[in-house]
């Protein structure tokens, strides 16, 4: 296909898909019973660390509490306020489960709004990584409430997700993506990371 019909059927394929509804990956280390019971709420990062430190205060020391707070302070200033505050995140293909780009949300709980500041500190990180289950949400997301950050995302990410069943070598698109709308449980399918052998069937 010459370069403007391909253009033109990611176009068709967008516009398609624009009255659909659009599959999305949101990756994390949580409680299973609280995705059922509350699915994903728009939150702000302080609200998200308040229940954290209510919850799950107890396991860490006085010492260990400080440096916590201290190197939330440092890491969400007002600017990565400003780009995560009430914003639910997605991918739209299974790719960041082979590049890794899922590994650090899998491994640590609670989001990027808890664990991001604490790579370096061991003890902090070991219990992070031992609260929750790894989870893939597989989410029916309306494309209206959605924002990305190119143009014809969603015939863009069909059209290459074809190629590269025809060929394996082709390049295939995905991007991030975000709402910042509530996700209902009932809009959720949670797949326990840690029991499947296939990603490719997901």
């Amino acid at each position: 296909m010459k370069d403007r019909e391909i253009s033109l059927l990611v176009e068709e394929v967008n516009e398609f898909c624009l009255n659909a509804s659009i599959k999305g990956f949101h990756y994390t280390r949580a409680i299973p019973e609280q995705i059922l019971k509350l699915g994903l709420t728009c939150r702000t990062g302080e609200e998200i660390r308040f229940n954290f430190i209510k919850d799950y205060g107890h396991l860490f020391s006085k010492t260990e509490l400080q440096i916590i707070r201290d190197k939330w302070a440092s890491q969400f200033d007002q600017r990565q306020q400003q780009s995560r505050d009430n914003y639910i995140f997605f991918n739209f293909t299974t790719s960041a489960l082979y590049n890794v780009g899922a590994e650090p949300l899998l491994l640590n709980f609670g989001g990027e709004q808890i664990y991001m500041p604490f790579y370096e500190c061991d003890n902090i990180s070991s219990i992070l990584k031992d609260l929750g289950s790894p989870m893939i949400l597989k989410c029916n997301l309306d494309p209206g409430f959605l924002n990305t950050f190119s143009e014809y995302p969603w015939g863009k990410i069909a059209v290459s997700s074809y190629h590269t069943m025809c060929n394996p070598e082709a390049c295939r698109v995905d991007q991030d993506g975000y709402k910042s709308v509530d996700v209902h449980s009932n809009q959720i399918e949670i797949l326990l990371y840690d029991s499947i052998k296939d990603f490719s069937r997901i």
